[in-house]
């Protein structure tokens, strides 16, 4: 399918709790997350792309669990839900704790994976 074609479909199938896209070339030789509006943005109309999936926060939380394991961990609080990640720094391991967003999932997700979705 070409990117205009893509972003139809995103547009038919999209609702409010579909923040992210995990999409794939045609060939199946790439696999990528990314945020949807982000995503929209980046692709040319004459892009081959060979599938989209919507993911909410849920869906995108656990492919972020399943990467980093134990390094995160969902956060109930008053104020709000947040992720405790633990990761390797310059300078050894740092303890983050961010709001749980979907950049932070997608920033995570990034730095985990290396930016290699498909050998994670």
């Amino acid at each position: 399918m070409r990117g205009r074609e893509i972003i139809a479909t995103l547009n038919e199938r999209r609702n409010d709790n579909h923040c992210f896209v995990k999409w794939w070339r045609k060939e199946e030789d790439f696999l990528d997350y990314d945020l949807i509006d982000r995503f929209v943005e980046n692709t040319r109309g004459t892009d081959e792309i060979g599938g989209v999936d919507l993911l909410t926060m849920d869906d995108m939380w656990n492919e972020v669990k399943r990467i980093g394991g134990t390094r995160v961990t969902l956060r109930h609080e008053k104020n709000g839900d947040s992720i405790e990640w633990v990761h390797k720094g310059k300078s050894g391991v740092h303890s983050n704790v961010c709001a749980f967003t979907p950049e932070t999932l997608m920033e995570i997700f990034d730095v985990e994976t290396g930016g290699n979705a498909v050998d994670s």
